[in-house]
Parts: structure tokens; sequence; C-alpha cells
């Protein structure tokens, strides 16, 4: 699994979380980070990893949507629309905030899914993934429900099948993404089968991981 913090703090430094994480927390990461109350520090780390996936995704999409000269409608074989230059902004950042706990369990259980493709996650990867859930506003069943899944995650059918939309969709590819470890062939196919029952463009693959390459 990467090192979902260095992740935070490359893409903090690329300026991306700025502007996405107003949406979310009322303020960009910098200024989180930069405020010395307790408060405004619980945010940072809360919103870190998740806000992370949000930002890579909302800028891998509006690439994706700048490089098309005329937006054609793209809808999939699911009925998700991945049409250039539709999916606003607010609904990458409305994913992962506190009023959609369903989001951030979906995002986390990707995660969890993805960097159990190599096969294992060992015991500093596990702790990591239980610092990020408890700050998460879940309730005691769905944290429970995330820590079960560190021993049995869900299969990769199990992933699709709760994916409700395009925009959810291109996040949880992120979010499997940014866990991965891509020097493996087994996490490349992983991540191949997940774009391919998600329906998702792979032009829009390749900016994702562009952004990714970016930051990595």
């Amino acid at each position: 699994m990467k090192d979902l913090q260095k992740l935070v703090g490359n893409l903090n430094k690329s300026g991306a979380l700025n502007g996405f994480l107003g949406g979310v927390a009322g303020g960009g990461l910098t200024s989180l980070m930069g405020r010395k109350s307790k408060k405004s520090s619980k945010k940072a780390v809360k919103y870190g990893a998740l806000a992370a996936v949000g930002g890579l995704a909302w800028k891998a999409y509006k690439q994706y949507s700048e490089q098309k000269s005329a937006p054609v409608q793209q809808t999939s074989s699911r009925g998700f629309d991945f049409t250039p230059a539709t999916l606003p902004e607010q609904s990458f950042t409305d994913a992962i905030d506190d009023n959609h706990s369903d989001g951030q369990l979906l995002l986390m259980r990707a995660m969890i899914a993805a960097a159990y493709a190599d096969g294992h996650i060992d015991e500093t990867e596990r702790q990591k993934i239980f610092a990020q859930v408890e700050t998460m506003q879940l309730s005691v069943q769905e944290k429970a429900m995330l820590f079960d899944e560190l021993r049995k995650p869900m299969q990769l059918s199990e992933l699709v099948a709760a994916v409700p939309n395009a925009q959810m969709g291109i996040e949880v590819y992120a979010a499997s993404a940014s866990a991965i470890d891509l020097n493996q062939t087994v996490s490349k196919h992983y991540l191949d089968t997940l774009a391919n029952q998600l329906c998702i463009p792979s032009e829009l693959v390749m900016s994702i991981h562009r952004e990714l390459n970016t930051i990595s």
C-alpha cells in the first residue's frame, strides 16, 4: 500500500488541494494546517487522505475535459455519464464531507480492497488505515465494518456494484490507484479490471494516472 500521507503532502505542494478543500471544510488545506487550533488540526487530518483522492479525481477529470475540444456524450453501459465538462467540482467535494458518510465509507473500502490486491496488508499499513478511519465521521457500525474488511476485504464485483454514479466511479478508481503498488502485475490487472467494470473511458483513466505520477 502506498504512503497516503506522502500523497497528501505532494498533492498539497502542487496546489491541487487548496481550492478543492475550500469546498469541503471552508478553507484550503494549507490554511487549515497553518492554524494552531486543535479543531483545525483535526480537520486537516480528517480530510487528508480522502481529500487527496477527491482533489486528484477532480483534477484528472478537469484535465480530461480540457483535452476534449468538442465534448461528446459518453454514457457507459451502466448508465454512468462520463461526458467531459458535465460533472461539477461540488459533486467531488460532496462525497467526502461530513454529510456524506456513505461516500467516505466507499472510498475507504476501495482503498482497502486495492491494498489487498497484492495479497496482504502488513501491520504498519493496517495501523495507518485504523488511524484514518478513527478520524472519519462514521457510525460505530460503519467503523466496525471497515475494521472487519481489513481482515476480509470486499470483492471487486461488490465494490463496483456499490458505486452509484460516474463521479463516484472516478473517485473510487482514484482511491484504488492511490493505494495500490503499481509495480506489481497483479495490481495493474486489478486496476484494469476495475476500470473496465466501471466503464471509465481510457482517456480518463490515463488522466488519473498522469496526476498520480505528477505527485508520486
